[in-house]
């Protein structure tokens, strides 16, 4: 009776005793997208874990979630998907009108592009993105709008003011 006692409290506190091995609950096992992000820190350090969904770089100006949707993209960002339609992985980053530099894409986003949606500050019809080539002009596409599906897709570096660079 004491046993069955003790494993009583041990499973009013959301811990399974069995065989002497404490199996704990679902909550307490890391999350898939946990995963995703701790992942994605490794191949691309110097980031901020906000959640288990979202990294920020460069003091908050740049920032990658692991899963969102078109709904993620908030006024003021420049945001682009691995995927079309607006899912998956997204990168997004702030620009104004006095602040339209290049953004070159990490490792990890170079050639992933699949769609985006500009809702920065920069002029409109002088924001491209681009994919760099190597003796050759760089094809590209402004950067401008929404777009479920991009010209040039998994081709794209980086973004940048005007046609050439």
């Amino acid at each position: 009776m004491k046993a069955l006692r003790k494993a009583g409290i041990a499973i009013g506190t959301g811990c399974l005793v069995a065989g002497g091995f404490t199996v704990l609950p679902a909550q307490a096992a890391p999350s898939a997208a946990s995963a995703k992000v701790d992942s994605y820190m490794a191949a691309v350090p110097n980031g901020t874990k906000l959640s288990n969904n979202e990294i920020a770089y460069e003091g908050g100006q740049v920032r990658v979630l692991m899963n969102a949707t078109a709904k993620s993209c908030k006024p003021g960002w420049y945001c682009v998907w691995e995927h079309s339609n607006w899912r998956g992985a997204m990168g997004k980053w702030k620009a104004s009108s006095e602040n339209c530099k290049k953004f070159k894409f990490t490792k990890y986003w170079r050639n992933k592009v699949s769609s985006f949606w500009a809702r920065g500050g920069c002029p409109r019809q002088n924001y491209f993105l681009k994919d760099a080539k190597k003796w050759q002009p760089d094809p590209f596409e402004p950067f401008e709008g929404k777009k479920a599906y991009v010209r040039y897709n998994d081709r794209y570096d980086y973004a940048a003011r005007g046609y050439t660079d």
